[in-house]
């Protein structure tokens, strides 16, 4: 056995994902008839563990263009196979992969032989690749029940509702009028947010993370082979292979060999850090679109591949180091913000815009959103990607009939939505105005009619961002850890209320007593998530520990109108209040 191997094992003994999953590997892919064959090896009924071992992670590192046309299996997945172990994979999926890959049927019964010793000895309990979704909070997707997409989406609204009267009670309830109240409100946000019970509201301690939602996280790997819901790139895994540079590969697998060898979280930044520049997309050919925007559809697919490739590298991470430590790993409300000071990692300050953080969840919704909006959206998904320079075997691995729409609604939904709970504040996430706005998740979420999870966005992104000093931060130079300064409590609703979206509107035939039930768990959290961001800000106003600025007063008015006239007396006290105190 080998050192990586037994650093694996030992390093995973308690290792068992609870809400984590996947897919077997890789888009399907055709052999290449031209392609030579590999050296002969041993037949499994030889091999001893370690010696499938050897021969499996060598097949999985090689990126003999000659050998393995698609490039290796590292170079999408990562640096070894425990994904394939994890998420159960079947030996017939390792086996047909590999093969179209090209394996010799030799090394595919290696592989095989390989993932199956790993699962047996870090005791992975039995799952189903094609319904194991990586780290769905609470293991599945809140119910909806109905057959009509629009319905169910409302279904699993109204489900994701009635959580928070559970867990945010104040919000919830009764109309908020006081500052006490807004007081609590906020506490049990925060508790939410740090996975905390200081308000009384969260005695299960569940964090943003782990809040069940209405929202379907990908598989890890989508396979055609398996039905037409699987032809798509809303899965983990990268498209094309990253690997290594010309002249880098014995740089870039050492680093890999390290990380394996010891899988801690220095060593997994160093491989990550390595990554940008240590690897390529060599199979990304050249864009061909000359329709207005080309070039931003051309970059993005670049940088979609990219940010696809190093979210695996982090979801491996999580499947290697379990539920126990992956809040270790993550640290805190704001994934990673524990790179700006850690002693141990200051190579991370050494990167481009060094004050956002590794989200690049976020980022293939957003890159993939660029890719495919400033596409042709008249043809197929298939179309798109040819123009935009995805090789033949990619093409074979998406439904035919798969539209550019669908494909792009179906990324940014439940990519951005892993970005949310990664960066609730959105301030550290992208560098764009409208990201840290929220202005394509929450056309997203409505678009879905999941007005709760829309509230639910847009109260948690003011108060992570008005209250957490990790996503308060100024840019300093590359190399320079970025300066902390005191948040500030702000009421930048934006889209949120933009384009009278402070009345519902549904998409579809909905049932009448859907609407009824979902209307009033959302105007009831909404109009308190206004007061009590009103109450909140007028008060570090008259203190003055904030800053006027502009709040979208009349919007905010129209929905106490429209849905709490009974209330309007103290809503409009409220408005004329913080009016008074600087307010426009």
């Amino acid at each position: 056995m080998t050192a990586s191997k037994n650093a694996i094992l030992a390093s995973a003994a308690a290792l068992l994902l609870s809400a984590c999953g996947g897919g077997d590997g890789g888009s399907p892919q055709s052999p290449s008839a031209s392609a030579p064959s590999p050296t002969p090896t041993p037949t499994p009924t030889a091999l001893t563990s370690q010696q499938a071992y050897t021969i499996a992670l060598d097949l999985w590192r090689n990126d003999d263009l000659t050998v393995h046309p698609k490039g290796s299996c590292a170079g999408c997945h990562g640096p070894d196979f425990i994904d394939l172990a994890r998420i159960g994979s079947t030996d017939a999926d390792i086996e047909r992969r590999a093969l179209l890959d090209g394996a010799t049927q030799e090394q595919a019964d290696a592989l095989v032989m390989a993932v199956t010793d790993m699962r047996t000895e870090l005791g992975f309990e039995p799952t189903n690749a094609r319904e194991f979704r990586p780290f769905q909070p609470g293991g599945a997707v809140l119910p909806g029940t109905s057959s009509d997409p629009a319905i169910a989406s409302v279904e699993r609204d109204i489900a994701f509702g009635r959580q928070l009267q559970t867990l945010l009670p104040t919000l919830s309830g009764p109309t908020i009028t006081s500052l006490g109240q807004a007081h609590q409100a906020r506490a049990e946000m925060l508790d939410l947010l740090r996975g905390t019970n200081a308000a009384g509201a969260n005695p299960g301690l569940i964090q943003l993370r782990d809040l069940p939602t209405g929202i379907a996280y990908p598989l890890w790997s989508a396979d055609f082979h398996h039905g037409s819901e699987e032809g798509t790139f809303n899965d983990w895994i990268a498209d094309i292979a990253r690997d290594a540079s010309p002249g880098r590969k014995a740089e870039w697998d050492g680093l890999q060999d390290t990380y394996l060898d010891n899988p801690s979280t220095e060593n997994f930044w160093r491989m990550y850090h390595a990554a940008t520049e240590m690897t390529e997309p060599q199979l990304l050919g050249e864009c061909t679109m000359t329709q207005n925007n080309a070039a931003l559809a051309c970059g993005g697919a670049f940088d979609f591949n990219k940010n696809k490739y190093l979210s695996t590298l982090i979801g491996q991470h999580l499947i290697r180091i379990g539920p126990e430590g992956r809040d270790a790993f993550m640290q805190g409300p704001l994934a990673f913000a524990y790179l700006d000071s850690a002693p141990q990692l200051t190579f991370m300050l050494d990167r481009k815009d060094n004050f956002l953080l590794p989200g690049n969840p976020w980022e293939i919704g957003d890159r993939g959103r660029v890719m495919l909006s400033n596409s042709n959206q008249e043809g197929t998904f298939r179309r798109d990607l040819a123009e935009l320079g995805f090789p033949e075997f990619v093409l074979d691995s998406i439904d035919p009939l798969r539209s550019v729409t669908e494909e792009q609604e179906a990324l940014r939904l439940s990519w951005f939505w892993i970005g949310f709970t990664m960066d609730p504040s959105f301030a550290r996430i992208h560098k764009s105005n409208s990201t840290k706005t929220g202005e394509y998740m929450i056309a997203s979420l409505l678009r879905e009619n999941m007005f709760l999870h829309n509230s639910f966005q847009a109260n948690m992104r003011i108060i992570a961002s008005g209250t957490l000093p990790e996503a308060s931060v100024q840019r300093q130079g590359r190399g320079i850890a970025p300066l902390r300064v005191t948040p500030q409590m702000r009421l930048h609703y934006s889209y949120f209320v933009g384009y009278n979206r402070t009345i519902l509107r549904w998409n579809g035939n909905i049932p009448d007593a859907l609407r009824s039930e979902q209307e009033q768990l959302w105007h009831t959290f909404t109009a308190n998530g206004f007061r009590m961001g009103m109450y909140l800000y007028e008060d570090e106003l008259r203190r003055g520990l904030t800053e006027p600025t502009d709040v979208a007063f009349e919007p905010i008015e129209v929905h106490f109108n429209h849905y709490q006239p009974e209330h309007m007396a103290h809503d409009q006290m409220l408005v004329n209040n913080l009016r008074g105190a600087g307010a426009y």
